[in-house]
């Protein structure tokens, strides 16, 4: 992803307020599937199973999965690559930062909400995944619309698809089942083969809902893209 540098201070602010708006909704989305107890998100599932296991928040495990993408990033692209998205790359720190601490944040208000336990069980427990599956897919709309950074694991998958030339969605997929298959073994060797955790019919509808989700949704919330483009038109202006 390129970002425009010649943009106008009010077009920058109010694309980063898009961006902002991404990352809160976005980890209350993942809050609000996680709570459902039908299976988290394949991008979640690697974090949700060590903070289970291990004396971690999920939030921080989601800081540390995204850090080691952003390295990662640096071995994919090549030696001019990585002199062009250095400031691309740098940008994602504060947008993972952001939205593990946003993760943990939402994690806590919810922590005595328990769908599975209120009557008709699992009907509160679909609904709740299904709104925050939703939420997940604004999150991508409100990412598209502001454009001017991404959360590493997303950066790493677009950067890989383009060096090994290949079509974004089978490199997604791909990228997705191996965290789902990580998160499956791990899960399976910290409980000595007596369970799988974070794994349902959750993660898998997930996975099926939410592109079509993105393609639904993005009319409604063209008036975002309005905004800025308003802000960029006075800019243009003034010049």
């Amino acid at each position: 992803m390129k970002i425009v540098m010649r943009m106008g201070k009010a077009e920058l602010v109010r694309r980063y307020t898009v961006f902002l708006l991404a990352m809160i909704v976005g980890s209350f989305g993942v809050t609000l599937v996680t709570r459902a107890t039908l299976g988290v998100n394949s991008v979640a599932c690697f974090s949700y199973v060590t903070s289970v296991y291990f004396p971690i928040t999920m939030g921080m495990v989601n800081i540390l999965f995204n850090c080691s993408m952003l390295i990662s990033q640096f071995f994919v692209m090549n030696a001019a690559e990585r002199r062009m998205q250095l400031i691309n790359v740098l940008l994602q720190v504060p947008a993972m930062v952001l939205f593990g601490f946003m993760l943990d944040f939402w994690l806590y208000v919810t922590e005595n909400f328990h769908p599975e336990n209120m009557p008709y069980g699992y009907a509160v427990c679909f609904i709740t995944f299904f709104v925050g599956s939703v939420i997940i897919a604004l999150t991508i709309v409100l990412q598209a619309i502001g454009n001017v950074a991404k959360l590493p694991c997303d950066a790493f998958v677009m950067i890989l698809a383009a060096r090994i030339n290949k079509k974004l969605g089978w490199v997604k997929l791909v990228f997705d089942a191996f965290l789902v298959i990580t998160a499956a073994i791990m899960s399976l060797l910290c409980s000595g083969f007596t369970e799988i955790i974070g794994i349902r019919e959750g993660t898998v509808l997930g996975a099926l809902m939410i592109g079509p989700m993105v393609q639904v949704l993005m009319p409604y919330f063209a008036f975002f893209t309005r905004w800025i483009d308003k802000a960029k038109e006075q800019a243009t202006q003034s010049a």
